[in-house]
């Protein structure tokens, strides 16, 4: 699958945000296809991004033609994490509505009513791997890396965490986050932590084919389960923005965070 096809790209009115998307949607038949932009930057979400990727999700769910959303990156990149320029920048009220924008993003994401696939392209870390595991099926490419890698810039991996346990086990879960280790497809595959993994040639012909078998479902049916689904989930995933919220605080309070996120952007600037 690749953008050539898709006759409906995703803008956004606001003339707040730049005039090239960072985030675009298209619509192919039933599947829409929500690639993230930023390859220079491999994806990492700023604030514009979340925006345009929280519209983009609530069109395509939207839309009574799509079946089934697929959400990738563009480049070498899935989505890298939070873009640590922004944080570096951040004050304590920055920091908190950036929590709050997060966690609005990842209920507008559980609520959807059509199956989301993630195509993982490349490396999903941080807030990316988080994207990757709030999808219903996550297909890689043997280029595919994961990693819960907050530790790296300061961060605590709160809602990282509680998405990674019901996925992985909590024995799997503490050694990525306390490691800040990245795995590759095949490490992630044995894990459980996506469920299959393919060539890259053939990552594009596994997706149109499972989007094909999903399409042929009841659209109730499959809206039914998902439902339920997040459910399943609510408490925990309540549990996490609790403590997320007073968690983070109490960490970018500590300077940890943006110590943390000054030195990573020191280490790129040097690097380049």
């Amino acid at each position: 699958m690749n953008d050539t096809p898709f006759s409906t790209p995703f803008s956004t009115p606001s003339s707040t945000l730049s005039s090239t998307p960072c985030v675009t949607l298209r619509i192919d038949g039933t599947t829409a296809l929500i690639t993230l932009d930023r390859p220079e930057a491999m994806n990492a979400f700023n604030r514009e991004q979340r925006e345009l990727f929280r519209e983009a999700l609530l069109a395509a769910d939207a839309n009574a033609a799509v079946r089934a959303i697929v959400i990738t990156g563009r480049g070498k990149a899935f989505c890298a994490g939070q873009d640590q320029y922004e944080s570096a920048a951040m004050n304590a009220t920055d920091s908190a509505a950036r929590i709050d924008s997060y966690l609005a993003l990842y209920e507008i994401f559980r609520a959807l009513k059509k199956p989301v696939v993630a195509r993982i392209n490349g490396v999903a870390a941080g807030a990316g791997l988080q994207i990757a595991l709030l999808s219903d099926l996550r297909i890689a490419s043997t280029s595919a890396r994961f990693g819960m890698t907050e530790f790296k810039v300061g961060s605590a991996a709160i809602v990282g965490s509680a998405l990674l346990w019901p996925i992985i086990g909590e024995a799997a879960m503490k050694r990525l986050v306390l490691l800040a280790e990245i795995a590759s497809a095949e490490q992630s595959l044995a894990l459980g932590l996506v469920h299959e993994v393919v060539e890259d040639a053939q990552l594009d012909a596994r997706i149109a084919e499972v989007c094909t078998l999903i399409a042929g479902w009841s659209e109730t049916s499959v809206a039914i389960t998902k439902a339920w689904w997040k459910e399943m989930g609510d408490d925990l995933f309540a549990k996490a923005c609790a403590t997320a919220r007073s968690g983070h605080a109490a960490n970018f309070a500590s300077g940890s965070y943006s110590a943390g996120a000054k030195k990573f952007t020191s280490r790129r600037r040097e690097a380049t």
